[in-house]
Formats: C-alpha cells, sequence, structure tokens
C-alpha cells in the first residue's frame, strides 16, 4: 500500500484508528418496549368477570342437561299415556272423546283439560332449556336480570259468576283449538288468529270484542292499534272490572321470577284470554296481547277508550 495509509481495518468499536467510519457498522441497538402496567384493581375485575363467566357457562350446561332430562321422562309418560303411539294427550280415550263432545265434568279450568301433548312437550323443554340459557348469562354478569312484573290483581282465579252447566253450554259451541285457548290458556300462532265468529286479528272494523263464553263485553276497537306482534293488541280494557290479572301459573311452575308474565283473564266465565305487557303506547303504556280465538267481535258503535280502565304501568 501506499505509504501514510492506515490499513483498512475496522477496531472493535467499528471505527478506524484515526476516527473515521468503517465499511462495517455496528447493528443498531434493540428497542425496548415499556413494560404495560395494569392496576390492581382492573386485575381484580377481569379475574371476577372470567370467574363470572366460567360460573354462569357452567349453570347453562348443567340446567340445560338438567333440563333435558325431566323432557326425556316426561316424553316417556306421554308415550304411556297416549297408549304407546305417540298421538295421545293427556287425556286418553273416553275421557278425550268426553272433551271432544263438550261433556266433559268440572268448572271452566277443567271443560277441556285434554289438548296437544305435541305442544307439552315442546314447552317442557323449551321453558327450562330458556330459563337455563338466561339464568346462565345473568350468572355470568353479561344480562341484566329482569324487573318483576306488575302486580297482579290476585295470585288465584275467583270463582267464576257463570255455572258450571252454564260454562259447559257455551263451550259446545266452540272450535277444538278455542277451547285449547280458552280453557288451557293456549295461544295462537302470530297473524294467524280469527275471532270466534271468523274476524281476522287484524280487523279494522269498529265494534266490541265480547267473551265467546261469557257474552261480556271486554275490549273496544277504538282502544286498539297495531302493535306489530300479530295478536290483537289494545291498551285497555272497557271495563277493569270486566278482566282478571293474575301472574301466570304455569310461568310460576316453569320460569325464574323475572320471567313471569301477567294473564289476562274473563272474570265472569274464568277462561283465558291473554297477557298484558308495559311497553304499550299512550296513554296507559300498557299492551293487552289478546288471542283472537279467545274473543267475539260484535260490529257496530264502540265506546271511547278509557285509560283509568287499564292498571297503572309499574316503573322500572
Amino acid at each position: 500500500k501506499p505509504s501514510g495509509l492506515t490499513p483498512d481495518i475496522p477496531t472493535p468499536c467499528g471505527l478506524r484508528p484515526e476516527g473515521r467510519a468503517s465499511a462495517v457498522s455496528t447493528p443498531p441497538p434493540t428497542r425496548v418496549m415499556p413494560a404495560v402496567r395494569v392496576s390492581r384493581s382492573r386485575r381484580v375485575r377481569c379475574r371476577a368477570v372470567l370467574g363470572a363467566a366460567a360460573v354462569g357457562a357452567a349453570a347453562t350446561v348443567a340446567a340445560v342437561a338438567v333440563a333435558a332430562l325431566g323432557a326425556s321422562t316426561n316424553s316417556r309418560a306421554w308415550v304411556s299415556a297416549s297408549g304407546g303411539d305417540g298421538r295421545g294427550g293427556a287425556v286418553a280415550g273416553a275421557e278425550a272423546r268426553k272433551l271432544r263432545s263438550g261433556a266433559a265434568q268440572g268448572p271452566a279450568a277443567s271443560v277441556a283439560e285434554g289438548g296437544s301433548a305435541g305442544v307439552s312437550r315442546r314447552r317442557t323443554l323449551a321453558a327450562p332449556v330458556a330459563a337455563a340459557v338466561v339464568g346462565g348469562l345473568v350468572a355470568a354478569g353479561l344480562v341484566a336480570p329482569a324487573t318483576q312484573p306488575a302486580k297482579a290483581e290476585a295470585l288465584t282465579v275467583e270463582q267464576p259468576s257463570m255455572s258450571r252447566a252454564a260454562i259447559q253450554d257455551a263451550a259446545k259451541g266452540l272450535s277444538d283449538f278455542e277451547r285449547y285457548v280458552l280453557f288451557q290458556a293456549g295461544t295462537e300462532r302470530a297473524f294467524t288468529g280469527k275471532t270466534t265468529n271468523g274476524y281476522a286479528w287484524d280487523n279494522p272494523e269498529e265494534g266490541v270484542y265480547v267473551s265467546p263464553v261469557s257474552g261480556a263485553p271486554l275490549f273496544s276497537s277504538k282502544a286498539k292499534y297495531n302493535s306489530g306482534t300479530g295478536w290483537p293488541s289494545y291498551w285497555a280494557p272497557i271495563d277493569k272490572n270486566a278482566v282478571l290479572e293474575r301472574v301466570d301459573p304455569r310461568d310460576q311452575e316453569n320460569l325464574p321470577s323475572f320471567m313471569w308474565r301477567v294473564e289476562v283473564i274473563d272474570r265472569a266465565s274464568g277462561t283465558h284470554l291473554g297477557h298484558v305487557f308495559e311497553d304499550g303506547p299512550s296513554p296507559t303504556g300498557k299492551r293487552y296481547c289478546i288471542n283472537a280465538a279467545a274473543l267475539k267481535f260484535m260490529p257496530g258503535s264502540a265506546p271511547e277508550g278509557d285509560a283509568k280502565q287499564a292498571t297503572k304501568k309499574t316503573k322500572t
């Protein structure tokens, strides 16, 4: 090499002896991200949420398993009661024939004790499973529990003012499905209902809806509105003394209290009409959701709706 030049040998620090940069560069230092600090309170909350979710999921699985076992047991009992062919109802043989002919003995609640076993099977499984799922979500903290339903007037049906013989007489003119709705608290499919004299559930005519059993006027067309649910809906009855509101006993037997509904009953005959909810329009905020099959329409002049006839809306 020419004299006076320093050999191109890098030093350990990457520089030439005279301080100039070498051809071999030092790799850049690795950037270290600062550690994310999580407060103790946040860690505690996270652990609590995860723990609640695990408990809720376990509760849901266990409840669904119990519900399925109960449904299986009820299914076997149902098949046994039907003679093993799966087509019978809760009442078999001669008793079922008596019910179809309207000759069954007992008050309104027992005029049509027979009915659809298939519906019973579906309810047996669906109700506990729904309760289990919702209960699991509540336990997990993912769903807030609902408020209690509106305070019902009574927990038991009062003695109907109609005699047993009069109720049986009126029931003879009803179809099997209408008896199922009225005497077994059945529910018609949405958007399909018809009154006992053939008017559609969304009938726009003016008139009065009466009980097909007692004949008592129950709801006015002037208090009717389209709730979008597929069932006749009213924001008030004609006379609050003509209907009875109570916590639905079937919900009490099968569902947790935050899922209970308030049943609406014709006071004179003790027959089931539907349920009342607190999501209706003004002036009452109530929605009387009634089966069309539990009503008879009488066209003509109808009284104005009276907000005072509806039960007071419960604050939630």
